[in-house]
């Protein structure tokens, strides 16, 4: 009788299922097929040849079933349309700053509940929040992006519900001072001559003024809004405050709003690999932002990557098995089944995540 062949993720295994090819890797048989799996053997696999997937036989019934790729392409898709609806919202009320100037505070709320309702998988939200876009759609979708990693963050710093909540309203709300800088600025192919820097430094403050006009707003949240470029050594802006003068939702944002920034296409210079920014921001800014804030976020976002396909140097594609935390963007990787050390192989480094 003809078997039939299912392909499952290594999370899926189960005692008593059937490799329907040999688990070979570097050139040695972990388990041969035909081979009925048991605890020992799972734990086995799970240990060395974690996060991808294999072949079973299965029941007709069974491969009837979707698999977990494509169960995770669903849910790539849930995920990106789930943004793109926050971008319209954002969009309409970015639209409405010019019709008019107080600010009603309604889609906000709505939005943020929406968004903490629907803040589920973490791994698809990354993977669409660090996609490639186009530059004309980066203000509305920087918004988004960015109330989405800072209610992340907050949830990982174990703040209150209450708390989370006003957190989502800052960072909805952290840029739409940019709305009234001329385009032509804001938009500059070309380096900004000193005047035009200034000019752009203004959109925290032109923000807070925005925000501040909604009634009975708790004060949290319009000076999340206002200090999220300054930086614990005095260097940010508009009002070069330091340390714990600076907000808690200021810190937090000034976080996510910088690994954004710099994993998103802007018209003066292309996207970094989250990897090599989470990197640079562990490397170089350390003493600019929260140590605790900061050391949490980059060490539960280089877990989520654990697991991703990755474009190489040399062409091919490869998955992150491990990721060192003192060398984020040289992981241990899988490449056509084989493991390579992107810490010792220097000829070989990721150019950015698969889109």
């Amino acid at each position: 009788m003809k078997k039939n062949i299912k392909n499952v993720s290594v999370y899926e295994l189960k005692p008593n299922m059937i490799l329907a090819k040999d688990l070979i890797i570097n050139s040695i048989t972990l388990v041969a097929k035909e081979i009925s799996l048991n605890e020992s053997m799972i734990k086995k696999i799970l240990e060395f040849y974690p996060n991808d997937n294999l072949y079973i036989y299965a029941s007709e019934e069974e491969t009837l079933l979707p698999t977990s790729q494509n169960l995770n392409v669903h849910s790539l898709i849930q995920t990106e349309n789930l943004l793109n609806y926050f971008s319209k919202q954002i969009s309409n009320f970015l639209d409405n700053i010019d019709k008019n100037s107080k600010l009603n505070l309604t889609a906000i709320r709505t939005m943020s509940k929406d968004l903490l309702d629907n803040q589920n998988d973490y791994g698809s939200l990354l993977k669409s929040i660090t996609k490639s876009r186009t530059i004309d759609e980066y203000l509305v979708r920087h918004c988004v992006n960015v109330a989405f990693l800072s209610s992340m963050l907050g949830k990982w710093l174990n703040l209150s519900n209450k708390d989370l909540t006003l957190l989502t309203y800052a960072a909805f709300l952290h840029d739409i001072g940019k709305t009234m800088i001329n385009p032509k600025i804001l938009n500059k192919p070309a380096k900004l001559t000193k005047s035009e820097f200034e000019e752009i430094k203004k959109h925290s403050v032109y923000s807070y003024e925005l925000v501040r006009t909604i009634p009975y707003l708790d004060e949290s949240v319009s000076s999340g809004v206002l200090m999220h470029h300054e930086r614990l050594d005095g260097s940010g802006y508009p009002l070069h405050l330091k340390e714990d003068k600076i907000s808690a939702f200021a810190k937090i944002i000034g976080i996510t709003d910088t690994f954004d920034a710099m994993t998103s296409d802007k018209v003066y210079r292309k996207k970094q690999c989250p990897l090599k920014v989470l990197e640079i921001m562990q490397r170089d800014y350390m003493a600019l932002f929260d140590y605790h804030y900061l050391s949490l976020f980059i060490d539960k976002m280089a877990n989520y990557y654990t697991g991703e396909i990755v474009k190489l140097s040399n062409g091919k594609f490869g998955t992150i098995i491990k990721i060192d935390i003192n060398n984020i963007s040289s992981p241990l990787v899988s490449i056509d089944s084989t493991f390579v050390d992107l810490n010792t192989e220097k000829d070989i480094y990721i150019l950015d995540l698969k889109a």
